[in-house]
């Protein structure tokens, strides 16, 4: 059984899995909740393809969106108010925000304080240089998940199977065209993620 501790809770009594689904159920929209079972389920099989511990793998999924109970127009006055730094792009896209928001209620709301779950959770929207095993692997399922359709998103999930790392430079690959064809800034963390892997695998090929 899954577990994590929760704040303000006597250790000896933990919230499972479901506890959290069901607290994340009460705070979302319907579809939102939806998508984030779909990205918890795809995450783990992810992790069992990859070999990956699963614990923190299935929390930092279920709950990469539970930022998302604070509406995207109405984020960055909420970052504000919590004292949460919002950088130039978030302020101007501010649907990037509710990454920053569910690492705040993911810690005030349903208690959790590893470290490597909450950057997961930070960096699933834009992803990162230096992601985390975990952190890609629910980047991935985000993308991947069954309510996902895009051209080439087949290909995509069969790769995310076979190679986390070539999985996520064509999901960063994809992401950056989509942005430039909608006239969109693209996050500085999205181009170290794709510069770094990108060198790594010119690096491979020498």
């Amino acid at each position: 059984m899954l577990t994590i501790y929760i704040k303000g809770r006597d250790e000896a009594e933990m919230m499972t899995i479901d506890e959290m689904k069901q607290l994340l159920q009460a705070s979302l929209p319907p579809k939102r909740y939806k998508h984030s079972v779909h990205v918890y389920e795809t995450a783990l099989e992810l992790a069992k393809s990859h070999k990956l511990p699963e614990e923190k793998i299935a929390i930092c999924a279920l709950l990469h969106d539970c930022g998302r109970e604070v509406a995207s127009k109405e984020s960055a006055a909420k970052a504000d108010a919590l004292g949460i730094a919002i950088d130039d792009v978030e302020r101007n896209q501010p649907i990037l925000l509710h990454a920053k928001l569910g690492v705040y209620y993911a810690q005030t709301k349903y208690g959790v304080t590893d470290k490597e779950i909450l950057e997961g959770i930070s960096q699933h929207t834009t992803g990162a240089a230096h992601m985390t095993d975990l952190a890609k692997v629910v980047f991935l399922a985000d993308m991947i998940e069954p309510g996902r359709d895009f051209s080439g998103i087949e290909d995509l999930r069969k790769l995310a199977h076979k190679s986390l790392d070539k999985a996520m430079l064509k999901a960063y690959s994809n992401t950056i065209e989509y942005l430039l064809a909608g006239g969109q800034l693209i996050h500085p963390h999205c181009i170290d993620g794709y510069n770094e892997l990108m060198l790594a695998q010119k690096s491979d090929n020498k």
